[in-house]
């Protein structure tokens, strides 16, 4: 009998050092995990403003390519009908400056000039 007590008290201390062993790493895994979910929350933040900046970036080159599109279409217009163009200098000098004032990634050449450049072709200037 006293055989099978000792033999149970064995069993049941190897059981709970196995148990204590599974919480603890669990614990461990647990944290582990926690800290990989605040950095990936921290990532998507990151990714989530500079898609933001991104948008508005976009927003704002569209908005002056529609501007130069309408000035283009109004000067066209005006050069179909005779009329005089002296009225659009103004405005085309006022959106060359703002194009200039632009940085220099977003400046806008004329459109030859960037097909040029993507063909690989010289007078794409840089």
């Amino acid at each position: 009998m006293e055989k099978i007590s000792f033999v149970l008290l064995v069993v049941v201390l190897i059981a709970f050092v196995h148990v204590s062993e599974a919480q603890s790493s669990k614990e461990g895994e647990e944290k582990v995990i926690e800290k990989d979910l605040h950095e990936a929350k921290d990532l998507i933040e990151d990714d989530l403003k500079e898609k933001e900046k991104n948008i508005k970036s976009l927003e704002s080159e569209v908005n002056m390519l529609t501007k130069s599109e309408k000035m283009l279409n109004d000067i066209g217009e005006a050069y179909k009908n005779g009329t005089s163009l002296e009225p659009y200098g103004k405005k085309l000098k006022k959106f060359n400056r703002k194009v200039k004032q632009a940085p220099k990634g977003k400046r806008y050449g004329s459109v030859v000039q960037n097909i040029l450049k993507d063909l690989g072709l010289n007078g794409g200037r840089n």
